[in-house]
């Protein structure tokens, strides 16, 4: 595997050490981190590979038998509740010849691979294979699917290819201060409709955007800008080496209702993709995932809180809709110019940006592994 020392020495560019003291400088990192294959390739290994991703909501894996499909980067993951109660989590992927166990949410005894008929137990361990008599030596009992270390987060379940990783409750203890009251309110709001986004961009392009709100009042003005106040000194952000805070206050109902009194937008972002978000009528959470260099995916689910005015949440929704869609469409024209080279990198905003610096800082301490 390529080293970052070796990628940014073939890219001639300055070392880790420069480019860190340069984001406090307030220079993005180069536009070859978001354009480069073997960055990506390192991104997969160095950061995907062994970080937290948020997986899927309690209620998808509540029964003995459940399970449900996800990625963490490249890593195709199914997560199972077994007989026992336990919560587990594996690599999507038959110790035979590799197929994906499943590739849709379900509830069954056994998980059999429809490929070649490998057939599991909810605990991972291989119990028939067709045809295994006529083997030599052939034991089912010493052949399970890869382990993954799985977690909640309240209601959230979330994975990480490195069954050896940190555990969540430690990579999460900056911010659970301020998502503890979030996660119990959210637990009341009722599951509405997934969004789901495909972008032409990196995917820290997207994450990036998510990060800072200096855009919200010109590329939302008719979404999110014009439905909360981002102003300087009323949109409050906080950062952690793996977490960021945001919130700010509600400006605008579309019921003529007045703001006052209301809690406002809370939103909690985890290095490297997941996120979630509260307000006074809807709540959502999800994830943005890599899928090739210079391209990205990302699910959003949509909740809504009980008894809320139905008016509004329709139209919250529909905003929150509309607010991803110009995100999206930003990032990817964003891409067109990384993807240029004829810029090496951008300048933010250190005041207005914060949460992008550390981002940054974050994302490079994790490549140089």
């Amino acid at each position: 595997m390529s080293t970052l020392d070796g990628i940014l020495n073939r890219l001639g560019l300055p070392d880790a050490d420069v480019l860190d003291q340069r984001l406090d400088e307030g220079k993005t990192l180069p536009v070859e981190f978001y354009t480069d294959p073997e960055i990506y390739r390192l991104e997969q290994e160095l950061i995907f590979a062994k970080s937290w991703s948020y997986a899927c909501h309690e209620s998808q894996v509540a029964k003995p038998g459940d399970y449900a499909v996800t990625r963490a980067g490249d890593t195709p993951i199914i997560v199972t509740h077994g007989k026992d109660g336990e919560l587990r989590a594996f690599v999507n992927a038959c110790a035979h010849r590799l197929h994906s166990i499943a590739e849709t949410n379900g509830n069954k005894p056994l998980l059999q691979c429809p490929y070649h008929g490998w057939t599991y137990g909810l605990d991972g361990r291989l119990k028939t294979a067709p045809r295994s008599n006529r083997e030599k030596s052939f034991d089912c009992s010493a052949i399970t699917l890869t382990p993954v270390a799985v977690e909640r987060w309240d209601q959230w379940v979330f994975v990480n290819p490195d069954a050896d990783a940190a555990s969540l409750a430690e990579v999460t203890a900056d911010i659970r201060h301020l998502t503890d009251e979030v996660n119990a309110d959210l637990r009341e709001y009722e599951f509405q409709l997934r969004y789901t986004y495909d972008m032409a961009c990196d995917w820290k392009l997207w994450a990036e955007n998510a990060l800072e709100c200096y855009h919200c009042p010109t590329l939302h003005n008719t979404s999110f800008g014009k439905t909360y106040d981002s102003s300087p000194d009323a949109y409050h952000v906080a950062s952690w080496t793996d977490n960021i805070w945001h919130e700010g206050p509600i400006k605008w109902l579309p019921t003529g209702v007045e703001p006052d009194g209301l809690r406002g937008f809370r939103f909690a972002f985890t290095f490297p993709s997941s996120f979630y978000a509260l307000d006074d009528y809807v709540g959502f959470v999800g994830s943005i995932q890599p899928v090739a260099p210079g391209k990205s995916w990302a699910f959003v689910d949509m909740y809504s809180k009980p008894g809320a005015d139905e008016r509004v949440v329709k139209e919250w929704i529909e905003m929150w809709d509309r607010t991803l869609i110009e995100d999206k469409t930003a990032t990817d024209i964003q891409q067109i110019g990384y993807q240029s080279g004829r810029i090496p990198a951008g300048q933010m905003m250190v005041d207005s940006e914060g949460p992008l610096v550390q981002f940054m800082r974050t994302t490079l301490d994790r490549l140089r592994g």
